[in-house]
């Protein structure tokens, strides 16, 4: 699952203070295209026809890939084996730990090597890695500490990767951009950062800022953006693929339940609208569509 303990309330109200300063949105192409959170679990077929050529795909076999069974690693190994001959690039879900002020959050920052050994080597390797939690960030913390705290907790997550000989993309997940976009500046080109990750109603208080401003700066770093939008209606989803000067998106129509652990099922499961290329309206369709000129 996807981590996030940034309370929403003061995520909102910074998107939407931020938002008020914002650059006018330049005019660009559609997304290059999917960034998917794929945790639809160890069922190879599951993934038969779902993932569009090129889109990159996290899975998350165990909040990592240590501790699985025999059984569950073949399960795995056919999952990757069965998005790749669909053209798509697997991702490791790689839990970070955010400013590891907790046990928990240590233990979790400590694991990253062993999670990293066993993708490589008990799965096969993968195409490279999701990292979540990934900015030194607490709600007791402020701006300035946690924008001057992630650059060194991501410079040594990136010598553990170099010291466990496992390649690939880096994509960086801290939920938002941080203040002035410093959880942008703190990745190095090629990276992949996601710009921001919430509910639809919440991406509209920052809308013109992340596809202006913080697209800016990270295409001027040649860093990779995404966008992962959530409880969304087919409308709103053909908006945000319309709108968005992000590199990868993804919105699902799946909803966020502040009742449930980490807000329940959000990335279980495939949008009620995903569709296929040739299915009018879809997100997959969407999407071609706007990649050729068209209109969605």
């Amino acid at each position: 699952m996807i981590l996030r303990r940034l309370p929403k309330q003061s995520l909102t109200t910074t998107l939407a203070a931020l938002a008020l300063g914002a650059a006018a949105v330049p005019a660009v192409a559609a997304p290059t295209g999917f960034g998917l959170i794929a945790y639809w679990g160890e069922t190879a077929s599951t993934y038969g026809g779902q993932i569009p050529s090129g889109s990159y795909v996290v899975i998350n076999p165990n909040s990592g890939a240590q501790g699985l069974s025999a059984t569950q690693v073949t399960n795995w190994k056919a999952v990757i084996a069965n998005i790749r001959a669909q053209g798509g690039k697997v991702l490791g879900y790689v839990p970070t730990g955010y400013d590891r002020n907790t046990a928990d959050e240590q233990t979790r920052y400590n694991a990253i090597p062993a999670e990293l050994s066993a993708y490589k080597n008990t799965l096969g390797g993968v195409d490279g890695f999701f990292f979540d939690e990934a900015a030194h960030d607490d709600a007791s913390l402020s701006d300035t500490q946690k924008c001057n705290g992630t650059p060194a907790k991501w410079a040594s997550v990136r010598s553990m990767v170099s010291g466990s000989g496992a390649g690939g993309v880096k994509v960086w997940n801290a939920g938002w951009p941080g203040a002035s976009g410093c959880f942008v500046s703190a990745a190095q080109s090629g990276e992949h950062v996601v710009m921001y990750e919430a509910a639809y109603s919440d991406y509209l208080n920052g809308a013109t800022w992340l596809n202006g401003d913080v697209q800016n700066l990270a295409s001027s770093l040649g860093v990779k953006t995404w966008l992962l939008v959530h409880s969304a209606t087919q409308a709103q989803m053909q908006a945000v693929l319309k709108g968005t000067t992000a590199n990868y998106v993804y919105v699902t129509s799946m909803t966020y339940n502040p009742s449930l652990p980490w807000g329940g099922p959000i990335w279980n499961y495939t949008p009620t609208y995903w569709g296929s290329g040739t299915s009018s309206g879809t997100e997959r369709w969407c999407l071609k569509s706007l990649k050729s000129g068209g209109t969605c």
